[in-house]
């Protein structure tokens, strides 16, 4: 049986949603017999993966034009070298550095003008990101790059649509895949309390974070980036605790997890406001899902968001969601019903609805328990946000695309 051969070109492999969906594809086609899998990748670091793949250190997400066309024609040389069925790129820069190596060996070598080029953007950079004529050049580059995609992969029909809203690529062309959420993580966080009471492990978990354990936990997980908006869930915060203690009846402690480049903004907005004591910035952590695990409402304050695994990760634990109504949020939220949609850069609203989410305890347990219904919905025979579901829908994808050679 003949091998379909997949070669992936990400940017970078950071603690980012892409690069997590990435290595799950990689490490899961890998082990099946009838693929081979070999990855392209940036950074600033080379890793040690555990199947074949090519380190480019000129491949970086800054524009350079001197490193990228490097890195284009060394991407050029590998698919000439492993002769690929499919390439399938990932994110902006990968994604067009990537394609358009692709179709200039499929110009120069009529032997390899039949492989597929599929490209993931994993939400777009449309709006959010950068000033006015560098998002112009961006737009421009998807909108001709997308002319030689054979396949677009959405996560959310919200990125879909408000991809084809902007000029990119045609109906026909997109698919939405969603990127798959470990529902392990779940029943992970469940076991650990199988022989506790959760109020017991709560406590632990929140004396461990100097939060006492009768609070209120608002939390988010993010990488610390402008586009997160995490400033605005600091400025929201502000607003709650400067309300007369009457509109709030039970104490309250904001939970940050992540890191990046805005921390220290963050950290230093936090202490000019006077909420030192209580915030609690956790970093980078392996065990996230324990953490979101003690928080009662869970906030994705995003100006930009493809599709927000955290999100499904909240609502798989059972949490109310509060989240901005932007790109593809809208997709993995049933507003009023799992969580509540917000504009985004308004901390006002925000706390608004956080608010009325923490004096209605049972409005709170209303929305967990319809998030946990709904992520756990039956699609194509798996849990809609599954790894299952989108591996699934991934590989039919692969062999759809090389039987209709």
């Amino acid at each position: 049986m003949q091998k379909i051969k997949v070669l992936h070109i990400i940017t970078r492999l950071d603690k980012g949603g892409s690069a997590e969906h990435v290595l799950e594809c990689c490490e899961y086609f890998e082990k099946k017999d009838d693929f081979e899998i070999i990855l392209i990748y940036g950074g600033e670091t080379k890793l040690n993966l555990d199947f074949k793949n090519y380190y480019v250190k000129f491949l970086q997400r800054e524009i350079s034009p001197i490193k990228d066309i490097i890195a284009f024609f060394k991407i050029l040389e590998i698919i000439i070298k492993e002769k690929p069925d499919i390439i399938h790129t990932h994110s902006s820069k990968a994604g067009i550095i990537g394609r358009w190596a692709a179709w200039l060996v499929r110009k120069i070598n009529y032997k390899l003008k039949f492989f597929r080029i599929i490209h993931t953007p994993h939400g777009h950079i449309f709006y959010g990101y950068y000033g006015k004529l560098r998002t112009f050049l961006f737009l421009f580059l998807e909108r001709l790059t997308a002319k030689i995609t054979d396949k677009l992969v959405a996560l959310t029909e919200g990125e879909k649509n408000e991809s084809l809203s902007f000029g990119v690529g045609k109906e026909q062309q997109w698919i939405i895949i969603p990127s798959g959420i470990d529902y392990n993580l779940e029943l992970r966080v469940s076991n650990k309390l199988r022989d506790l009471s959760r109020n017991l492990r709560d406590s632990e978990l929140k004396e461990k974070l100097g939060i006492p354990k009768n609070s209120i936990v608002i939390g988010t997980v993010a990488r610390l980036e402008p586009i997160k908006g995490i400033k605005y869930f600091v400025d929201a915060a502000k607003i709650i605790l400067s309300l007369p203690s009457s509109y709030l009846l039970p104490s309250i402690y904001f939970l940050i997890v992540g890191d990046g480049s805005e921390r220290k903004f963050l950290e230093e907005k936090v202490e000019k406001f006077g909420l030192k004591d209580k915030f609690i910035f956790t970093g980078m952590r392996e065990d996230v899902a324990e953490l979101m695990s003690i928080m009662d409402i869970y906030v994705q304050p995003s100006i930009n968001e493809g599709m927000g695994k955290t999100i499904v990760l909240a609502e798989l634990l059972g949490k109310p969601v509060v989240a901005t109504n932007v790109q593809g949020i809208p997709s993995v939220i049933i507003n009023n019903e799992t969580g509540i949609l917000v504009p985004p850069k308004d901390p006002q609203k925000l706390a608004e609805v956080i608010v009325k989410l923490i004096n209605d305890k049972d409005l709170r347990t209303k929305m967990g328990e319809n998030a946990k219904k709904w992520v756990y919905k039956i699609v194509d025979g798996y849990p809609q946000f599954s790894q299952q579901r989108m591996l699934f829908l991934l590989e039919n994808l692969y062999k759809m695309l090389v039987h209709s050679y």
